[in-house]
């Protein structure tokens, strides 16, 4: 289903796997179909769920009494606070007002575990909110004291590193006030009966408007061979009336100075109007927590700090800065000094001083680096040379 229009139907055996699946042949329910190709959209729907990589996964199935992470979506009907598809039995009579996470209060507490979170929604008992939602990072759906829906999530490790770089990215863009973001915050989270450090913050989505991840409009069609994936983004943005080509540049070059890894392509992407599927406009940057080498011991000095690998558009950090035209967009005067870095750090109390030190003596470095890629400097090339 995608709100109340029936795209798809598939057939389960008794061990939960797919058999049968067919897309809508109408040309309404055709348009709304995430994948058009069935062998696609097939994949798309097992991999709705939990990630069967999440740490500590199979201890959190075995206390909600499900055997896997796919049985746990479909249990809770699919239901996101990202997009507004979801998944019903054919003699259901739920519809998308009655069911949607927008509308309908749910349990939810200020943990990680998802076992203090079964309750009700509708007439669904066991009901676990967050039972689609992605990525390795233990996270939920909360609704706070004024009803807003929040993400919380965790870190790797006994750190709160990722947390902190959420934080950071928050205070960077909030100076640098061009581009909409996601605020996050810190706070204190019960994890296995103990609190932990994680962070927060409000969900961008809304009932009218949901979020299509990059790599959904990439796949969409087949892209030319002549152009790059990065291109391609930005043109089928544009094609929807959407010029984004400033905003990716300035996410570029944030995530360059905060050394984040993982601009992976289902963590940036559009707001779509579900009910026109109009594009509305670029989603806000969100999800920089893997950055400022978060799980290593080891900090990079100097020209290290041009080799580093990362998930995106290409393989090394630094070649990303290739795709940039517009160098102005980053005021560097405004960025955090290292004392307000190293105050930021400190927040996290499993980190020593010395490993906060050289966090901050990476991230000064990267600024110099980036002051020579704005007055000129091929600094993809200096990663090379040694």
């Amino acid at each position: 289903m995608h709100k109340d229009i029936k795209i798809a139907i598939f057939e389960l055996d008794d061990s939960l796997q797919i058999v049968n699946i067919a897309g809508s042949k109408s040309g309404i329910g055709k348009a709304h179909l995430p994948k058009s190709d069935m062998a696609e959209l097939k994949k798309w729907i097992l991999n709705r769920g939990i990630p069967v990589t999440r740490d500590n996964i199979k201890l959190e199935l075995a206390g909600v009494n499900v055997n896997s992470t796919f049985e746990l979506m479909l249990k809770n009907n699919g239901l996101s606070l990202l997009d507004h598809y979801w998944i019903c039995k054919c003699n259901s009579d739920y519809n998308w007002h009655s069911i949607n996470l927008y509308e309908n209060n749910f349990k939810a507490k200020y943990s990680l575990d998802l076992k203090d979170d079964i309750g009700n929604i509708a007439d669904k008992t066991n009901f676990i909110p967050s039972a689609s939602l992605k990525g390795d990072l233990r996270k939920k759906w909360i609704i706070d004291s004024n009803g807003v829906r929040r993400l919380v999530k965790g870190n790797y490790g006994i750190g709160c590193r990722q947390s902190i770089c959420e934080v950071l990215a928050t205070e960077m863009h909030k100076r640098q006030g061009i581009f909409k973001y996601t605020p996050y915050s810190l706070i204190d989270i019960a994890s296995n009966g103990q609190l932990v450090r994680g962070c927060e913050c409000p969900n961008f989505t809304s009932e009218q408007a949901e979020f299509i991840p990059a790599i959904e409009i990439i796949e969409k069609e087949k892209k030319p061979n002549n152009i790059s994936y990065y291109e391609y983004y930005i043109e089928k943005c544009l094609n929807h009336g959407l010029d984004i080509r400033d905003m990716m540049e300035y996410q570029i070059m944030m995530d360059f100075i905060i050394s984040n890894s993982d601009r992976h392509l289902n963590n940036f992407g559009i707001l779509r109007d579900s009910t026109t599927l109009q594009w509305l406009s670029y989603a806000p940057i969100f999800d920089s927590g893997n950055s400022m080498f978060y799980k290593s011991g080891y900090i990079p000095v100097d020209k290290e700090l041009l080799k580093l690998e990362v998930t995106s558009f290409k393989s090394k950090e630094v070649q990303l800065l290739k795709y940039v035209t517009n160098k102005g967009l980053i005021d560097t005067k405004l960025l955090p000094s290292d004392m307000e870095l190293y105050k930021i750090l400190k927040q996290d109390n499993t980190s020593d001083s010395n490993t906060n030190e050289k966090l901050v003596k990476a991230y000064i470095k990267k600024i110099k680096y980036f002051i020579d890629f704005q007055n000129g400097a091929k600094i993809w090339e200096w990663g090379y040379k040694g």
